[in-house]
């Protein structure tokens, strides 16, 4: 079994630190990522029903709309598996789609995004290694907020992919440590 991109991340301390965060808030803010993130797939592949939205996730649905009629994102996949056969990770991307000409990954965040560009990164190399002729050119965190607006912040690809690389080393490391 690969190890997942936020496992990796997370090891080598490139994620959030969280451990100040009580339990009950932590588990919520999860609780809600993943409400949302089911939101934005079920929107995406059209099974959407309005009757399913809760009333705290409909601002953070409503900042996603908001973003695909301002941005005029364009998704093709959301959700899927992407495997690196390289650097042996595999990943979820939240959203693969074109925006301004390129293909471009994004992660959804309804919180704490550090960490988020090598996560990006990490997709999008991914995504690219399995299909060269299909290269992801960009990536970006949409930042989601409760009050339904939204912050898009670009990626710089290629620097992020190197660290989370030598992250990638680390991990090994750690993991070969441990065996």
């Amino acid at each position: 079994q690969l190890p997942r991109v936020s496992e990796i991340i997370q090891a080598v301390g490139l994620g959030p630190d969280l451990s100040m965060v009580a339990a009950d808030v932590l588990a919520a803010g999860m609780a809600r990522g993943a409400a949302v993130h089911a939101l934005i797939e079920a929107q995406h592949y059209g099974y959407l029903d309005e009757a399913d939205v809760a009333p705290e996730h409909a601002p953070y649905l409503a900042a996603y709309r908001t973003f695909l009629a301002e941005s005029q994102y364009e998704p093709i996949a959301c959700e899927i598996e992407v495997v690196d056969p390289n650097w042996r990770y595999r990943g979820h991307p939240d959203l693969i789609g074109w925006l301004l000409g390129n293909r471009n990954v994004i992660d959804v965040k309804t919180g704490d995004a550090s960490g988020g560009a090598y996560q990006v990164a990490a997709y999008g190399g991914a995504w690219t290694a399995e299909r060269p002729s299909e290269a992801v050119k960009a990536g970006a965190i949409l930042h989601l907020r409760a009050d339904g607006t939204y912050r898009f912040e670009e990626i710089e690809m290629a620097p992020a992919l190197d660290v989370f690389h030598a992250a990638v080393i680390v991990h090994r490391a750690q993991q070969g440590r441990r065996g």
